[in-house]
């Protein structure tokens, strides 16, 4: 019988499974993602390109991914381990900031990117009990800083929604 580090993906554990089951999904999205952003100007440069921001997150989950299953490939006692506990992690916070992103990427096209950006990050602080001041000004300096970088610097596309 084979050691558990070194059972074939189908006897692997649910959590090596799930990050396999990312990586792929992140790399399928990644060879998609012209196809999903409408309309596309494939003329615009690489980096001026409506896919060069998703492209770039969905490689790093793609290849963060890979490289957890690779970490993982050997069961480290959790008490060897520098990783934080999981045990610690709240599902109800971590599952409403999953909503709370999904709800995100639908306003970005419709409302415009600084407007959304902008109330995600003050829904979020509020979701996980920052206090006001520190969500009021973590979020309007995180949303005109990443504003700045991505549509001024960058020139990402992000649709024409009817705020900014």
């Amino acid at each position: 019988m084979r050691p558990h580090s070194e059972a074939p993906p189908w006897l692997w554990a649910w959590d090596k499974s799930l990050v396999l089951l990312m990586s792929l999904v992140a790399a399928t999205v990644w060879m998609a993602t012209p196809q999903l952003i409408t309309p596309y100007p494939a003329q615009a440069a690489w980096f001026e390109s409506a896919a060069f921001f998703p492209r770039v997150s969905l490689a790093l989950a793609c290849v963060a991914g890979l490289f957890e299953l690779y970490q993982r490939r050997s069961a480290v006692e959790l008490a060897d381990s520098d990783e934080l506990d999981s045990s610690a992690a709240n599902m109800r916070q971590a599952l409403g900031m999953l909503a709370l992103f999904g709800l995100y990427m639908l306003a970005v096209p419709w409302m415009g990117y600084l407007s959304s950006t902008w109330l995600f990050l003050m829904a979020s602080g509020a979701w996980l009990g920052l206090s006001r001041r520190a969500t009021f000004s973590l979020s309007v300096l995180l949303s005109l800083a990443m504003w700045l970088v991505f549509v001024k610097v960058l020139k990402v596309y992000f649709g024409h929604g009817w705020l900014m």
